[in-house]
């Protein structure tokens, strides 16, 4: 003999809140592949050139980082910048979305510069980055770095811009 079950109202409103956010995350996570295979997700070589925020102009010779951006919206980076000189700057960390215009994404990251081994600033860099023209292509057409004491005080703030190339085998 087989019982037959009737739902609450409770019960099914619960199970239609589940269905609706597994399909929410299904659809947000589909959402990072349609620039291609990897969307952003993955390492890249990046050309930075620090700008004069008022003029545009250039600031000094362009230096190398590089960024990975992982599925769940975490990012790593690390930095050839030899203006950090005598001081240490470590690896930044922070995290990544994708933004509502198309092929667009935010990313923001935090690092401590040291010396002597003790923290001496943060610096933080927000970032728009526009994918394109490939999937192994991007811009960042601004980004903002903001320095800041180790209690939190801004102490100077940038700008500059970015070229990124996907790391392929």
């Amino acid at each position: 003999m087989i019982a037959k079950y009737r739902a609450t109202p409770a019960a099914l409103a619960w199970m239609a809140a589940a269905a609706l956010a597994c399909a929410s995350s299904m659809a947000a996570y589909a959402s990072d592949d349609e620039d291609g295979p990897h969307g952003l997700t993955g390492t890249w070589q990046v050309q930075v050139t620090l700008r004069n925020c008022q003029s545009g102009a250039p600031i000094g010779a362009p230096f190398y980082s590089l960024l990975t951006f992982a599925d769940g919206g975490t990012l790593t980076e690390s930095t050839a910048n030899p203006l950090f000189y005598p001081a240490i700057r470590g690896p930044g960390q922070g995290v990544w979305s994708r933004s509502r215009h198309g092929r667009q994404y935010a990313a923001s990251s935090i690092a401590f510069i040291t010396m002597n081994g003790t923290l001496v600033k943060t610096q933080k860099i927000t970032q728009t980055i526009d994918m394109g023209p490939g999937q192994n292509d991007f811009i960042t057409p601004h980004a903002t770095v903001e320095f800041f004491d180790p209690v939190g005080n801004l102490l100077n703030s940038g700008c500059a811009t970015a070229v990124g190339k996907r790391f392929v085998q």
